[in-house]
């Protein structure tokens, strides 16, 4: 995100059935927009396990026409691989954009 602003309908990528990963940081804040005319749930993946139990993914769920933007996510939610996930229980009509806050 640069100092000048950023024209936020030139930056929404749709959403896809396979989901989204991005690069992990703690000033990357993700942008999730639904046009669809029924809710969607859009679900950050929770990695790994504490005390042998799987540590619940964090949902959020996007009413019709929902323009939300997501604060940074804390480093939990880092993969083994350095990225952080997102799953979409339905892509259509969702959009999401990944943006880094300037330092």
């Amino acid at each position: 995100m640069s100092r000048a602003g950023v024209d936020l309908t030139a930056t929404l990528t749709a959403a896809v059935a396979d989901g989204h990963a991005y690069g992990y940081s703690s000033r990357r804040q993700v942008r999730l927009v639904n046009a669809a005319s029924e809710a969607r749930t859009v679900t950050v993946v929770m990695p790994g396990r504490v005390d042998d139990q799987e540590l619940p993914d964090r949902p959020y769920v996007l009413a019709p026409g929902a323009d939300l933007l997501v604060p940074p996510c804390p480093p939990i939610y880092r993969q083994s691989d350095g990225m952080v996930w997102i799953n979409y229980d339905n892509p259509d009509g969702v959009s999401v954009a990944v943006y880094e806050l300037p330092a």
